[in-house]
């Protein structure tokens, strides 16, 4: 199995088997799951602290190492934990895989559906100020959910039902997939730091490396085991990260914000 999963270049002649078993089927999950870790733990575990001490200590750039945590913990604050962690364990994984990994069957449904996602996101990004009065939000919002809807009949009526690639289009079209799946994951860290951009991708190796993996059962098994798959190492790695934020808070309590109470407050302004 590792000499497959190494074989990126003969990803697009993966065929799901129909005598594949469903026994089959998880052991393959359970394998890339492992594999997974495995190769964060010996390739980028390593290399994370690393770049960080170059960016600390020889660029004299602030450290991008925790800004991940902080970056999390300020989205659960604002979304609340308990959607946040449905969001980061379910919704995101499928949202995710519906974009990346869901169009490399080259079938038109496919691809209809991974764009439609993929303008409904970019739609999100740009909210309707609250200014605007009734009447245009309500527009911008028909806009922002009819151009998804329009782009998916579109495609779907179009898109030429036998769509025929050469090998070569489809095995860097799978590699671009896995590349940009790794690189969206930069945005975990912001604020960015521009000038040492380039440095960002050290620091997303766990997240090409489960692309790289989720690709591989992707297209050996099917898109729901990819999707359980990146669900898996979602919930692990949130499991870890509250592990290690509950270890930090113990260990070294400096590093811990406490609010003012009111009855702080109200004798700092009296003495003041």
């Amino acid at each position: 199995m590792l000499k497959k999963i190494l074989s990126i270049s003969q990803y697009h002649y993966l065929k799901q088997e129909e005598d594949q078993s469903f026994t089959d089927k998880v052991a393959t999950l359970f394998k890339a799951y492992g594999f997974v870790w495995l190769a964060i733990l010996f390739i980028a575990a390593p290399l994370i602290p690393v770049a960080d001490n170059i960016v600390t200590h020889t660029l004299h750039f602030k450290s991008i190492m925790g800004q991940d945590k902080i970056s999390m913990k300020q989205m659960l604050q604002k979304t609340g934990y308990a959607f946040g962690l449905i969001y980061i364990c379910l919704l995101g994984p499928l949202l995710e895989e519906t974009v990346f990994r869901l169009p490399l069957s080259f079938k038109k449904i496919h691809i209809a559906i991974s764009m439609a996602v993929v303008i409904l996101f970019m739609g999100t990004l740009y909210p309707a100020p609250n200014t605007l009065i009734l009447s245009l939000r309500i527009c911008l919002d028909v806009v922002k959910f009819g151009m998804p809807l329009a782009a998916f009949f579109i495609i779907r009526k179009f898109l030429p039902t036998e769509i025929n690639l050469s090998d070569t289009v489809k095995k860097w079209l799978i590699i671009t997939s896995m590349c940009l799946f790794g690189l969206m994951h930069v945005a975990n860290y912001s604020p960015l730091q521009w000038p040492i951009i380039w440095i960002y991708p050290v620091y997303v190796l766990p997240q090409f490396l489960m692309g790289w993996l989720m690709t591989y059962v992707r297209l050996k098994n099917g898109f729901i085991w990819g999707f359980a798959l990146h669900c898996l190492i979602n919930i692990t790695g949130m499991a870890f990260s509250f592990s290690s934020m509950q270890q930090t808070g113990k260990t070294n309590p400096a590093h811990t914000i406490t609010t003012p109470s009111k009855k702080d407050t109200s004798i700092k302004h009296q003495l003041k």
